[in-house]
């Protein structure tokens, strides 16, 4: 519309009284209501199925609900049948969904279960059209069943403290060094271990979090399962970083007592940052996908766990002190490993589902490695060297 047909329409609009005014404003009104139902609609070409949310939590005593969600297109003319395929031990209501042409629908599935474990639940969809189908691989529900609510909210409770004795330990190691001016007591080679692992570990988090490609490769290898890292792992894996990195500056400000990395650490780093560079420029050149990349950063960060207390012990055992090791921190790192290990037994027991401890021996084993540690450090802060301490640091 140009300028002087503009002008032409507000003029003519100013010369309307307001009951000429109103009729104008209906009859646009219905102009524009029938150009827009009659005009082509930007719908999707095939039918999309979901089941929202994917992993539901309850008790022997609960039940829960979900949602089938189809989202489609007007020109589909689809009529689906959808049924489940569950464990006997699930009962599920309704049995059946009847989808007749619909463009657009929210289903509630309500479910419960006579036993406890760990369950998936798949519909079994039966198309007049399978061609109009969107199948995105990820139909899928995971279900926890546990014998006891009190248990699970038990189980929640556990895990905030020993996320809390985590995250908080260096700090009690940053103000030892604040009021000694000094890391004298502290192993550097722990410290650069600690950094190279859980610059590893947040990598791993952030990048499988953060990059749909990467988790597409992950569903695709793990058709129902569900993305492992979480927001609360990505906070923590990032903030340890800092705090790693927070101790290792402190060891170039205070007085160090000429304390440095050791040359078989140095190497070591070496080895750990060849092998990432050489994994990552594969992963560059798609010899390997990037999910494979992670994985080795994982590998990196459980063996920089399983070795990295060892300098710390060696030191302690030199000079026949722990002076400027904060034991508090050990102790933090102790009533986490434990109370970790307790949440996994708890929950093993609670669900019946030992599987998710067999099934992953190296996270069972490092827990155990780190209290072993941690043992070390009680028995020689309080009995081999307990006489050379100034108290409790």
């Amino acid at each position: 519309m140009n300028l002087r047909a503009i002008q032409y329409l507000a003029s003519c609009l100013g010369a309307m009284d307001a009951s000429k005014m109103k009729v104008f404003i209906t009859v646009f009104s219905l102009i524009v209501f029938t150009l827009a139902s009659t005009a082509p609609r930007n719908l999707t070409e095939k039918l999309s199925l979901k089941i929202a949310p994917q992993d539901i939590t309850i008790s022997l005593s609960q039940s829960a609900n979900f949602w089938f969600l189809v989202r489609g297109c007007a020109d589909c003319k689809q009529n689906l049948t959808v049924t489940w395929d569950a464990e006997e031990a699930l009962s599920i209501s309704p049995q059946s969904i009847q989808i007749d042409g619909l463009e657009e629908a929210n289903f509630s599935v309500h479910l419960s279960s006579s036993q406890q474990g760990r369950f998936i639940i798949r519909p079994i969809i039966f198309p007049s059209h399978p061609e109009q189908i969107d199948y995105n691989g990820r139909l899928f529900l995971q279900i926890k069943v546990a014998e006891y609510r009190t248990l699970i909210i038990i189980s929640m409770l556990i895990g905030w403290p020993y996320t809390v004795c985590w995250t908080i330990g260096d700090y009690f190691q940053a103000w030892t060094n604040y009021k000694r001016k000094s890391v004298v007591g502290l192993s550097f080679d722990l410290l650069h271990l600690n950094a190279v692992g859980n610059c590893c570990y947040a990598t791993f988090s952030v990048l499988l979090f953060l990059s749909e490609f990467i988790e597409s490769e992950y569903f695709r290898r793990h058709p129902y399962g569900l993305n492992p890292v979480v927001p609360n792992d990505v906070g923590y894996a990032v903030h340890v970083v800092f705090s790693n990195l927070f101790l290792i500056a402190q060891c170039y400000i205070y007085q160090n007592g000429g304390n440095v990395v050791s040359r078989p650490v140095k190497f070591l780093i070496l080895g750990y940052a060849l092998t990432i560079g050489v994994f990552c420029a594969l992963a560059f050149k798609n010899h390997i996908h990037w999910l494979d990349f992670l994985y080795i950063l994982s590998y990196v960060k459980l063996s920089t766990n399983m070795i990295k207390y060892i300098p710390q012990v060696f030191m302690n055992y030199k000079r026949k002190s722990t002076e400027g090791f904060a034991i508090s921190n050990r102790l933090l790192d102790l009533a986490g490993g434990l109370l970790s290990l307790t949440q996994m037994i708890l929950n093993g027991w609670n669900y019946d589902d030992w599987q998710s401890i067999a099934g992953s021996p190296v996270k069972f084993g490092l827990g155990f490695i780190s209290i072993f540690f941690d043992v070390i450090f009680m028995i020689q802060h309080y009995v081999l060297y307990s006489s050379s301490q100034n108290g409790l640091k």
